[in-house]
C-alpha cells in the first residue's frame, strides 16, 4: 500500500454492510496538520538513502505519462495530509447528512422596536453549529459558491431540503415569503425559531417557534448559547426523527384533502448549479455502465454529497446495477432508496422484482401484494407479480434433463402457468397500450396450448385451457396492434423491449424463418449490445426451446442472439455468466482474490514494518497463498497500487501463475513512481515498469476515470475502495478473498502504509468478504533481532570466558614470580 505521514487512528468498522450509506449525522473530522515525510523523492529524508539511485527514479519518473493525461497533474500532484484531505475520517464510507436550508434575513437588521439583529452572527455561531450537531448539512442562500442563477438554485434548495430551519425573529418579508412556499408546497420538515418578540404573527401563532438569546447588540447571548445550541439541534432532530406521516405544515394540517406534490414534479432544470452534481455523476455512471465498470458505478454513487439529488440517482445506478446482472447490488440500492423517500412507487416495485431474483420469493410475493392493496391497477407491479409466477413454474420443470419426462413435469405444474397468464392479462387489460404484459400472456398461452395437445384430456379439457384457446386469438390481434402502433410512432427511435415483442410474436405466428430472424435482427441493432437485454431475450427463448416448441425457428434465434452476446461481451461484467446468488447456487462469475500489504522499508520510513532482507520469506508466503487459491481462466487478481515491496510482489507472483490482474492506480505513473516506488530505489522503479508491462497485468488511473476527489476526501482510501468495489462488482462479495501482508497488532502511528492496509482490511470485512490469515511481517523483523540477540549473547559468552582464561594465566604468573622472588 503507498506509504506516508497522516495522522489516521485504527479504523473502526461500520454495522451497515451496504457499500453505499444511508444518510446519518456526520462525525466531527479532524484535518491532518502532519506533512509527507518520505513520498516525496525531492525530499532529503525520501532520498538520504540513496540520492543517485531515487534521484535518477525520480527523473525517469517524470518523462512518463503516457497512460494520464497531463490535466490531472494538479490533482496528482497535491499531498493528500497537508491540504487536510487527508482527514482523520473513522468511517469506512464517506457520510452523506441530509440537507437543512436555512430562511432568515441577511447582516445587520432591526425588529420592530429598533433592537439590532447581526443575523450573519446569530447563523454563524448558533444556528449553524445547531444544524451540525443535529447531523444535517447546513446551507444558507449567500453560501452558494457554483455558477447558476442563485433564486432559482435556492428555490431548489427550499422545495426539496430534507429540513428547513426558519428564524421569524422579525417580520422579514423575504422570510414569510419562502416559509409560505415551504409550507404550501411540502407538508413535513420545517421548525421555527425566534428571538426577541413577545408573540407571533396570527397566520402561524399556533406553530410551536422555539426562542433563542441575544445581547442588546443582537448576538447570541454567551451564557446562554451552549444551552440554544443544543434545544435547536434537539428540536431539528426530533422533528426529523417523527413519524413519516406527521404533517408540519399548518396549511396541510388544515386542508386535509391536499395532497403533497411528487418530489420530481418540484424539480426545475433552470436551478443549473443545483443540479450540476447529479449531470456530471449522470455522465460518468453511462460511461461505467457501458464499459460494465459496476465498481465506477458503486463508487461514484456513494459519493454523492446532495441528498436532495440521491433519490435520482438511486433509481439510475440500481437501473444500471440490474441492466448489469447485479440484482444484489441493486435490490440494496433500492432499499436505500426506500429509506430516503418510503413512499417512493418505482423503489417500492423495484425490491420487490430483485427479492425475487436473489431467490427471496415469498418477500418479493408480499411486497407486490402490498402495493397493489395501495394501487390497485398498477400495470408494473401487476407484470411483476406475473414474473414471479411464471419463474415458479419454470423452476419445477427446468432442470429435467429428459425431454419427455420435462415436457410431463412442465404440464403437471401448470396451476402456476394459469396463475402467471391471468395476471399478466389483467395487467393488458388495465392498459392495452403496454404490450409487456400483453406479450408475456400471449406466449405463455401459446406454451400452455403446447402442453395440453400433448397431455390434456381430449375428453374432459381442463376449464383454463379451453377459456386460454377462446380468447387467444383476439389476444394476438389486439397485442399485434398495439405493438405494430407504438412502433409506427416511434419509427427510428423504436423500443428494444417493443421491437423483441414482434420479433417474438412473428415467432410463434409466422412460418417465415427469414422474417422471423429479419425482425431478431431489427431489436438487436437497436438494443447496441445491452448484455441484460440480450440475456432476458435469450432466456426467454431457451424456456421456448426446452418445451420443444417450433425448434427450427427458436434454435435460429438462439443462435442469433448468442452471438451478439460474445460480440457484447466485454469489460468488468464481460465474458462471465451473471452473477447467481440464489440459495444453493453456485458461482459461474469466477472469483476475485484481493490484495492490501505493505511497502518495503526505505530511510525515512515513519514505521518499519517490512526489511527488504526478507523479500525471500514474504514472496514464498504469498506464492503459497496464490497457490492455494487455485485460479482458473475466469478468475482476477485486484490491487489497489503498485507500491514498492508487497503490491509489486503480489503482481509477479500472480502474473507467474498465469492470473490476469487489475491494479487501481490514485496517480499517473510519473507522480505515482516518485512517491511510493523511488524512494525504495532503482531496482524497484525497474520492476514496477516490468510488471505494469506484462500482459497479465491492467492498470486503470482514477482521476481518468472516476474525476477529482470530492473535498475532504481521501484519495488513497478512495482507491482502496475503488479496487474492492469493482472486485464486488464483477464476482460478488460471497466470491471474494483477501491476502494481506499486515501486523495483526497496529500501535499509533502516522505511517500512511499502515493505516491504507489496515483501511482496506476492514473494509473488506465490513462488505462480508473473507480475509485470510495475515502474512505477518514483523516475525521477520524479530527473527532479525533475535538472531543479532543470539550473536551479542554468545560473543559475550566468548569474551566471558576469553576473560576467565586470561585471568587465570594471569594469576598463574604472578604467583610464579612470587615464589622465584622467595627463592633468590
Amino acid at each position: 500500500m503507498p506509504e506516508a505521514n497522516e495522522s489516521n487512528p485504527e479504523k473502526k468498522l461500520e454495522p451497515e454492510g451496504n457499500p453505499i450509506p444511508v444518510p446519518r449525522p456526520e462525525k466531527p473530522l479532524t484535518p491532518s496538520v502532519d506533512s509527507n515525510q518520505v513520498m516525496d523523492a525531492a525530499s532529503s529524508k525520501a532520498t538520504s538513502s540513496n540520492p543517485a539511485s531515487t534521484g535518477d527514479a525520480a527523473k525517469t519518473a517524470a518523462a512518463t505519462e503516457t497512460k494520464a493525461g497531463k490535466a490531472n497533474r494538479s490533482v496528482d500532484d497535491k499531498d493528500y495530509d497537508v491540504d487536510g484531505s487527508g482527514k482523520d475520517s473513522k468511517n469506512l464510507h464517506p457520510e452523506v447528512r441530509p440537507h437543512a436550508f436555512v430562511v432568515m434575513p441577511f447582516g445587520n437588521k432591526k425588529g420592530p422596536d429598533g433592537h439590532p439583529f447581526d443575523f450573519n452572527a446569530i447563523y454563524k455561531t448558533l444556528i449553524k453549529p445547531a444544524i451540525e450537531d443535529a447531523g444535517f448539512e447546513p446551507f444558507r442562500a449567500d453560501e452558494e459558491t457554483s455558477s447558476g442563477d442563485i433564486l432559482t438554485d435556492m428555490f431548489q434548495e427550499l422545495l426539496l431540503a430534507d429540513m428547513v430551519v426558519c428564524d421569524l425573529s422579525i417580520d422579514n418579508a423575504n422570510a414569510f415569503y419562502e416559509l409560505g412556499i415551504r409550507h404550501s408546497l411540502r407538508k413535513r420538515g420545517v421548525v421555527h425559531i425566534q428571538a426577541g418578540r413577545p408573540y407571533m404573527p396570527f397566520d402561524v401563532f399556533n406553530v410551536r417557534t422555539l426562542p433563542y438569546h441575544i445581547t442588546p447588540e443582537g448576538v447570541p447571548d454567551p451564557i446562554h448559547i451552549r444551552n440554544d445550541i443544543k434545544a435547536v439541534a434537539r428540536l431539528i432532530r426530533d422533528t426529523w426523527a417523527s413519524d413519516r406521516d406527521m404533517v408540519h405544515s399548518p396549511i396541510y394540517n388544515l386542508l386535509t384533502g391536499l395532497k403533497e406534490p411528487n418530489r420530481k414534479s418540484l424539480q426545475t432544470p433552470l436551478a443549473t448549479g443545483f443540479w450540476r452534481e447529479y449531470e456530471e455523476w449522470k455522465d460518468r455512471v453511462t460511461v461505467a455502465q457501458r464499459d460494465k465498470h459496476i465498481g465506477d458505478i458503486l463508487l461514484l454513487t456513494e459519493e454523492i454529497r446532495n441528498p436532495l439529488i440521491r433519490e435520482d440517482a438511486v433509481a439510475e445506478v440500481g437501473s444500471a446495477l440490474s441492466r448489469l446482472g447485479r440484482d444484489e447490488l441493486a435490490l440494496k440500492q433500492y432499499r436505500e432508496g426506500i429509506s430516503v423517500n418510503a413512499s417512493n412507487l418505482e423503489f417500492r416495485q423495484e425490491e420487490a422484482f430483485h427479492l425475487n431474483r436473489v431467490g427471496r420469493v415469498n418477500e418479493a410475493i408480499v411486497k407486490l401484494e402490498n402495493i397493489l392493496k395501495d394501487y390497485p391497477e398498477d400495470n408494473k407491479s401487476i407484470s411483476y407479480l406475473g414474473r414471479i409466477y411464471k419463474e415458479m413454474w419454470t423452476g419445477a420443470w427446468r432442470k429435467v434433463n429428459d425431454k419427455k419426462k420435462r415436457l410431463k413435469v412442465a404440464f403437471d405444474s401448470y396451476h402456476w402457468l394459469i396463475r402467471s397468464i391471468e395476471i399478466y392479462m389483467k395487467g393488458f387489460q388495465v392498459d392495452l397500450r403496454d404490450y409487456y404484459p400483453g406479450i408475456n400472456a400471449f406466449t405463455l398461452s401459446m406454451l400452455a396450448i403446447h402442453l395440453a395437445d400433448k397431455f390434456d384430456n381430449k375428453k374432459a379439457p381442463d376449464p383454463d385451457i379451453i377459456r386460454i384457446r377462446k380468447r387467444l386469438n383476439g389476444l394476438r390481434e389486439t397485442l399485434q396492434f398495439c405493438l405494430e402502433s407504438r412502433l409506427n410512432l416511434d419509427q427510428d427511435n423504436a423500443d428494444y423491449w417493443a421491437l423483441v415483442s414482434m420479433a417474438e410474436l412473428r415467432l410463434f405466428t409466422s412460418n417465415d424463418l427469414q422474417e422471423v430472424l429479419r425482425s431478431y435482427r431489427k431489436a438487436v441493432t437497436a438494443v447496441r449490445r445491452d448484455l441484460f437485454s440480450l440475456r432476458s431475450s435469450l432466456q426467454q427463448l431457451e424456456i421456448i426451446q426446452s418445451l420443444d416448441v417450433r425448434p427450427e425457428f427458436v434454435s435460429a434465434c438462439i443462435n442469433l442472439i448468442k452471438e451478439e452476446i460474445k460480440i457484447a461481451s466485454t469489460g468488468d461484467a464481460g465474458n462471465i455468466a451473471q452473477v447467481d446468488i440464489r440459495p444453493g447456487s453456485k458461482s459461474k462469475s469466477g472469483r476475485a482474490l484481493v490484495f492490501s500489504g505493505y511497502m518495503v522499508d526505505y530511510t525515512g520510513k515513519d514505521k518499519k514494518t517490512f526489511p527488504s532482507e526478507k523479500e525471500g520469506e514474504i514472496r514464498q508466503e504469498i506464492r503459497k497463498r496464490v497457490e492455494k487459491f487455485k485460479a482458473t481462466a475466469l478468475d482476477r487478481a485486484f490491487l489497489a497500487g503498485l507500491s514498492a515491496g508487497s503490491e509489486i510482489i503480489f503482481a509477479e507472483v500472480c502474473a507467474e501463475a498465469g492470473i490476469k490482474v487489475k491494479v487501481f492506480m490514485p496517480h499517473p505513473d510519473s507522480t505515482y513512481i516518485r512517491r511510493f516506488v523511488a524512494p525504495a530505489g532503482e531496482a524497484w522503479v525497474d520492476r514496477f515498469y516490468s510488471i505494469r508491462n506484462h500482459p497479465l497485468v491492467d492498470e486503470i488511473y482514477q482521476i481518468e476515470h472516476l474525476g477529482q476527489p470530492k473535498d475532504g476526501d481521501n484519495l488513497y482510501e478512495r482507491n482502496c475502495r475503488w479496487a474492492i468495489y469493482s472486485a464486488m462488482g464483477r464476482v460478488g462479495i460471497a466470491n471474494m478473498e483477501m491476502v494481506a501482508v499486515a501486523s495483526d497488532f497496529i500501535s499509533d502511528t502516522k505511517d500512511r502504509d499502515v493505516l491504507l492496509t489496515r483501511y482496506m482490511i476492514d473494509l473488506m470485512r465490513n462488505l462480508g468478504g473473507r480475509v485470510d490469515e495475515f502474512i505477518n511481517p514483523t516475525k521477520y523483523i524479530r527473527n532479525v533481532i533475535d538472531s543479532a540477540l543470539e550473536r551479542l549473547i554468545l560473543q559475550g559468552d566468548e569474551n566471558a570466558q576469553s576473560g576467565k582464561k586470561s585471568g587465570s594465566s594471569s594469576t598463574k604468573s604472578i604467583r610464579r614470580k612470587r615464589v622465584e622472588k622467595k627463592t633468590e
